[in-house]
């Protein structure tokens, strides 16, 4: 009787083992891969020095604007701004596009646009004065907000009806800023 007894208990002990990593193992992986290659059928590409946006053709630099669509054909169209990346689609429509991403504000790690949340205000600077940021978790989002004292918080719908004006006073100071660094770089040739 006892051997029957320790015998029972360690097939329970292993079926409940087993059945753990299971689900764990394969349930949970199944369910997060399915999930992770939809996610991941298209990836964004690094940033390179010599990449220029698409809609502006200024340089794209390597930070937490860049945003980025890939095409359904595998290429990636990269921008200096969310703006311009609104821009493209504007002009060129979403049937090609297979993903579009943008960076995390303090990361700069690439998400999905469609995943991210985004702060607004006009005097947010960014590359084209679009005044739009964007972030993985909407905590931060409300974080930066409360720290800077500006902004309100949109997410990937709103996006759809925001009006996508420029602050032309910032474009100005980009203007002039543009300016003098090239006539700082006349000036060393």
């Amino acid at each position: 009787m006892k051997k029957r007894n320790i015998f029972l208990l360690m097939l329970i002990f292993l079926l409940t083992v087993l059945a753990a990593c299971g689900n764990d193992s394969t349930n949970g992986e199944d369910a997060s891969n399915n999930g992770e290659a939809e996610e991941l059928a298209y990836t964004p590409e690094d940033i390179q020095e010599t990449d220029v946006c698409e809609v502006c053709a200024m340089a794209v630099p390597d930070d937490e604007h860049a945003t980025q669509i890939v095409l359904t054909n595998d290429r990636a169209l990269k921008f200096d701004d969310i703006g311009c990346l609104h821009q493209w689609k504007e002009e060129n429509g979403e049937d090609d596009i297979g993903a579009e991403f943008v960076r995390d504000y303090h990361t700069e790690e690439w998400i999905q646009l469609k995943d991210a949340t985004f702060v607004y205000d006009e005097e947010i600077m960014t590359p084209m004065a679009y005044g739009i940021i964007s972030f993985k978790d909407s905590k931060d989002a409300e974080a930066y907000i409360e720290t800077e004292g500006l902004g309100e918080i949109l997410d990937v719908n709103d996006l759809a009806s925001h009006p996508w004006e420029r602050n032309m006073d910032m474009m100005d100071h980009h203007d002039h800023d543009h300016d003098q660094h090239h006539d700082d770089d006349d000036d060393h040739e």
